[in-house]
């Protein structure tokens, strides 16, 4: 079995594309990590609560539907202050998501012709037109073409979108009426107190302050995220440590693919050229030649892990959300499992160029399905399901743990690199004695 190792690993080093895959896909991993990416809104539990500004009204907003809100397109005739405090007010009751278009040129009757085309072509819960009386309309609280809203679906919360309008506005009128009190007083004043029947107008740097002084008076909301029993809270920094880690894992998944797959042509071509044949003859059994492969494939993942380990040391244990040991014993594991697996494949296939495709499509297929790129909580069921069979799904939650000081993390990784381990290792030493039948 030794000389089967050592004659693996010369062959091995003398393959330039082993060298580019266990020097190039660490170093890549870990430049990966050193990126200030603060954009993963993908993968954010919670977001700011903003206005999303549209480019043009013909804008779609169907791509914000998949947040869990209550998608509202808005064509901003108005743009005034006033309309701009009642979008954000709508915003800040975090169950709606407020898009909006500033459509100064646009009349309702252009609003109207849109709606037909937004109903078929675009995919939200209502729409609304805020015109150029919205200010005047909001403060006398007769609202009539200052604001127009379009149902667009059946959503039950649209009783919600309803419920918040009046809120608002009510506010406003009450804001309103509170700023033209103060102004008749000022007007008293300056009168030495003669009283006049008529009321002065509200400014609306008045109703604005009114509002702001009403505001005060309201409890401060607070949004706090709570874990389920199946999911870990984590900050808005681990959310994007955890999002880097993923394309990490992706890169560092490609490399120990690969360097299996160059371990498994060493098979295939002794296979091939009978020099397994002249190994059975030394008495030794095919179960001992798979290990002999395996402890290469172990030693190649040693290698490429501790080259991922020295390249780390460029980033702070910040950065990584843990500590660089636990770092790299994650990568360690990862590692062995999928070169074992890419070696499990290369015999099972007995062909060089079957081989190489197998580990590409593994690569891909496995990190696309257990969400190293794009979270996989709106996919289908199925989809869901055949994620708990890829590795990294596993190991990108043991990585959560970790991040959270949690010791069952690495638990659940050393329990299902073993599974994998063992679930190999016997298809490896079963499908040696299949190629020799066959």
């Amino acid at each position: 079995m030794g000389t089967i190792i050592r004659t693996t690993m010369r062959l091995l080093f003398r393959n330039k594309g082993f060298w580019f895959f266990l020097i190039i896909t660490p170093i890549l991993a870990t430049l990966i990590l050193t990126i200030k990416q603060r954009s993963l809104s993908m993968y954010e539990e919670t977001e700011e609560m903003e206005i999303v500004e549209l480019d043009e009204p013909e804008s779609k907003v169907c791509y914000f539907s998949g947040r869990g809100k209550y998608v509202v397109k808005v064509y901003d005739a108005c743009e005034s202050d006033l309309s701009e405090y009642f979008l954000n007010k709508l915003t800040e009751s975090g169950a709606l998501m407020i898009c909006r278009a500033r459509t100064p040129e646009m009349a309702k009757s252009d609003v109207d012709k849109r709606m037909e085309q937004d109903g078929f072509s675009d995919r939200m819960g209502s729409a609304m037109y805020v015109g150029t009386e919205f200010d005047t309309e909001a403060l006398s609280g007769t609202m009539k073409e200052g604001l127009v809203v379009y149902t667009l679906s059946d959503d039950e919360r649209k009783e919600l979108l309803a419920n918040e309008i009046n809120l608002v506005l009510g506010q406003i009128k009450t804001a309103g009426e509170q700023a033209a009190g103060t102004a008749t007083d000022d007007s008293m004043s300056r009168n030495d107190g003669v009283s006049t029947q008529a009321r002065e107008p509200a400014s609306m740097s008045g109703v604005i302050d009114a509002l702001e002084a009403m505001n005060k008076t309201i409890p401060a909301k607070e949004v706090q995220v709570i874990s389920g029993a199946d999911s870990v809270s984590l900050t808005d920094e681990q959310t994007q440590q955890k999002g880097l880690m993923g394309y990490a894992f992706a890169i560092l998944t490609l490399g120990y693919v690969f360097c299996g797959i160059f371990v498994a042509h060493t098979a295939i071509h002794e296979q091939n050229d009978m020099v397994l044949t002249r190994i059975r003859l030394t008495n030794l059994s095919d179960a001992g030649y798979f290990a002999g492969k395996f402890i290469t494939g172990a030693i190649v993942s040693v290698l490429l892990t501790a080259i991922t380990g020295v390249s780390s040391m460029i980033i702070s244990t910040d950065k990584l959300g843990m500590s660089r040991i636990s770092f790299i014993a994650i990568m360690f594991m990862v590692g062995i499992v999928f070169c074992t697996i890419s070696l499990l494949m290369g015999i099972l296939l007995g062909n060089v160029m079957s081989a190489n495709l197998a580990a590409f499509t593994l690569w891909s297929m496995s990190s696309m399905l257990a969400g190293l790129y794009f979270p996989l909580d709106s996919s289908s069921p199925a989809i869901k399901t055949l994620s708990y069979i890829m590795p990294q799904k596993w190991f990108m939650k043991g990585t959560e743990l970790t991040m959270v000081h949690d010791n069952k993390g690495f638990l659940i990784m050393i329990a299902v690199t073993a599974a994998f381990l063992i679930i190999t290792l016997s298809l490896g030493s079963a499908g040696i004695k299949l190629k020799k039948n066959e």
